[in-house]
């Protein structure tokens, strides 16, 4: 390969991306190159293969990962050559309503590295000046793998969840499916003393998986009454707190009866567009259910799961079901579409 050229794969269009080199960025002056060394790739790659998520080709993609800082422009300051950093991938505008009330995740202007601009899925990924601006590059603990690192964009996504939760010591906690966000759920809800944590999940192996991470309890939603386990251990009351990490609807309309009078259901996953769903309001109304949404996080969230991650109060055991080339994007990809294992990376230098 030239010394001027890296390797990246490239969305040329639906069902078309493509691995071939391609010019290194070049930085300005208030801006840096990073060498990727891990890529994770999310269910939004694959809606981006698949076309349902629109961005203009061509594009590299790839909004989560880690590397070094090979290249720093003259006026940034704070950082140094050879850092190992994740990079926060939203933009905010910083003037919208949104953020104007502190509410940067769902800025209304944002732009995302992976969508709007070139990616992490290349050996290189030019870091524009608005990320350093936003704070959005994220130093590395020494004790955090790059590997681990790569995919904490998801985990600080999974982070705001809990926030939305809003747990408190002593709460039962109730986690529909245990996806790679189920997962992170059950492992961040470590961090707050509940008294228990409960994870509905049809498959096998996922149900393993979350007894391994600190699930108390698994529900087999095609054998067992979901219902009927949550009330019989929470004393007949119900869970404090429900999120929705599956994009199910009939899941969500269920979750309103998990809780008890007072409680709060949280929508993290995605539904298909124009998803509809049948609730009795109410259900809502007579129990105040507090009925809430979870959409992206910030780099301060990221930071606080670096935080966590260092100092031993979230495991990473079995985050990362498996590490492939560039050249290997389509097994990436299925794995990642067909559900198998947790979370699956890329190695640009491989």
């Amino acid at each position: 390969m030239e010394a001027n050229f890296m390797k990246a794969l490239v969305f040329q269009g639906p069902k078309q991306f493509e691995v071939k080199e391609v010019p290194i960025p070049q930085c300005g002056a208030d801006e840096m190159l990073v060498r990727v060394r891990f890529a994770g790739v999310c269910g939004t790659d694959n809606r981006i293969y698949q076309g349902t998520k629109v961005i203009a080709a061509p594009r590299i993609t790839g909004h989560e990962f880690s590397g070094t800082i090979k290249r720093l422009g003259s006026h940034v300051k704070g950082y140094q050559l050879g850092q190992r950093v994740s990079v926060y991938p939203m933009l905010y505008c910083g003037h919208c309503y949104c953020c104007r009330e502190g509410r940067t995740n769902i800025c209304v202007n944002r732009t995302t590295i992976g969508y709007e601009i070139d990616g992490g899925f290349a050996q290189y990924v030019k870091i524009p000046k608005r990320a350093i601006e936003c704070g959005n590059v994220v130093p590395i603990p020494d004790n955090v793998s790059d590997e681990i690192a790569a995919i904490s964009e998801p985990i600080a996504a999974s982070y705001h969840g809990m926030q939305q939760a809003g747990l408190r010591d002593g709460e039962t906690f109730v986690i529909i499916g245990a996806g790679p966000i189920g997962l992170f759920h059950t492992q961040l809800s470590r961090s707050v003393n509940l008294a228990r944590r409960i994870v509905i999940e049809p498959i096998p192996e996922k149900r393993k998986m979350a007894l391994e991470m600190g699930a108390d309890f698994v529900i087999h939603p095609a054998v067992q009454d979901a219902k009927a386990v949550i009330f019989e251990q929470t004393g007949g009351q119900g869970a404090d707190a429900v999120i929705v990490d599956v994009g199910v609807t009939s899941a969500l309309e269920q979750s309103l009866d998990y809780v008890k009078k007072g409680g709060r259901v949280v929508i993290f996953a995605g539904m298909p567009v124009g998803s509809k769903i049948t609730i009795d309001p109410n259900t809502i109304h007579y129990k105040e259910i507090i009925l809430t949404g979870s959409s992206s996080s910030s780099a301060i969230n990221q930071a606080e799961v670096f935080r966590l991650l260092s100092s031993g109060k979230v495991s990473t055991d079995g985050m990362i079901s498996g590490c492939f080339p560039l050249e290997e994007w389509r097994t990436a990809f299925e794995m990642k579409a067909n559900y198998v294992g947790v979370k699956t990376i890329m190695d640009p230098w491989a």
